[in-house]
């Protein structure tokens, strides 16, 4: 797939120190490539990840015809080119000729940096198209929904409150076990254990007592 390709350039000059003098146009801040892109102790290029995307460069030690003069700095070092890009889109798939972009970009600035080095401001870049990757993003599955606890304390209310309904209602319409019958009377004197029709019952001492009551139905 196609992405985009953002030259940098970091370099010192003959009495500057390092800095980024060419930055992606797309960043706020650009402190994270000097911290980066440092020289290569020999390797030809170098990637590394960034949270703006993969940073690809090289370095290019300058002829003293780039230079226009002397291509080292006031103490003798070499004058030295870190270039290269920054690819927010996904990993180069070749590097080679995105690489030789930056550097005719970087030479460019350069010799403009060169030409008053304490009043040069770093420039932004624009981008050019690259092939990348595709970047393959695992499915993301969505979160479960936060509990509703409003609902559940209210529902769990509604609960409460249709108990105790039924309680008052199991109350007040009785159950299946009749009353304790009445305390006997003084003139219940005699307990029958099969009195003849109709009887009654009473309470004596804790004891259920069966009896026939009297015609005047006096107890």
């Amino acid at each position: 797939m196609t992405g985009r390709a953002w030259p940098f350039l970091i370099a010192r000059g003959r009495r500057r120190g390092y800095s980024a003098l060419l930055i992606p146009g797309f960043l706020r801040e650009h402190g994270f490539l000097e911290a980066t892109a440092t020289p290569l102790d020999d390797l030809p290029t170098r990637t590394a990840a960034t949270p703006y995307g993969t940073l690809v460069w090289t370095e290019h030690p300058l002829t003293e015809a780039e230079a226009h003069g002397e291509p080292r700095d006031e103490y003798g070092r070499p004058l030295v080119l870190l270039h290269g890009l920054l690819s927010p889109d996904g990993d180069p798939v070749t590097t080679g000729p995105a690489l030789a972009r930056t550097e005719a970009t970087a030479l460019t600035v350069y010799q403009r940096f060169l030409a008053d080095e304490e009043s040069f401001r770093a420039e932004r870049s624009e981008p050019f198209p690259i092939d990348v990757a595709e970047v393959i993003r695992p499915p993301v599955t969505p979160p479960p929904p936060p509990a509703r606890h409003g609902l559940a304390w209210a529902t769990a209310g509604v609960l409460v409150a249709a108990g105790a309904v039924a309680a008052v209602a199991w109350f007040t319409s009785g159950s299946d076990t009749p009353p304790p019958p009445p305390k006997c009377g003084p003139d219940v004197t005699t307990p029958t254990t099969a009195p003849p029709s109709p009887a009654a019952t009473c309470l004596r001492d804790g004891a259920t007592v069966t009896y026939s009551p009297p015609p005047s139905g006096r107890h």
